[in-house]
């Protein structure tokens, strides 16, 4: 198979190989054998940065025998914000979702729950969580405050 992109193009392809590395790797301490391919197919293309003119972009790391971003492509991508865009939606998604599931099973009891459709438990979940949702867009943290028993 062959492909061809213009070197703005492939500019963008590697923007979206380090989005995806930074969602499959950045909470990993040890390397995970899921993503093993991933890193694989994505050292192939990066490999090819320093043949089209992209040297600010990626740089071969020979003691690791890796491709890597640059630091100056690295501040370039984070001034767009998508990885924080994406990790502030993911935040308040799970959090709302997460204090719905909480809900529900103070409300309903874990074995009542347990044994709900998983269709209607979610339809469940999603009305509460939209109230947090309706919450914090509001008032953010303003309101959010943590009791202890």
């Amino acid at each position: 198979m062959e492909m061809q992109f213009s070197k703005d193009e492939y500019r963008l392809l590697l923007d979206m190989i380090y989005i995806s590395e930074w969602v499959m790797n950045s909470h990993k301490v040890e390397e995970d054998v899921r993503v093993r391919p991933y890193k694989q197919v994505a050292q192939k293309i990066l490999a090819y940065a320093q043949g089209v003119g992209l040297d600010n972009v990626v740089e071969h790391d020979k003691a690791r025998g890796e491709y890597l971003p640059t630091e100056e492509f690295e501040e370039a991508l984070a001034s767009t914000s998508i990885i924080e865009d994406f990790e502030d939606d993911l935040f308040w998604d799970a959090l709302c979702h997460r204090l719905a599931q909480r809900d529900l099973i103070r409300e309903k009891g874990l074995k009542k729950v347990q044994k709900m459709d998983p269709v209607a438990r979610m339809l469940e979940e999603d009305r509460i969580a939209e109230k947090y949702d309706s919450e914090f867009v509001a008032n953010g943290i303003e309101h959010f405050i943590l009791l202890k028993k």
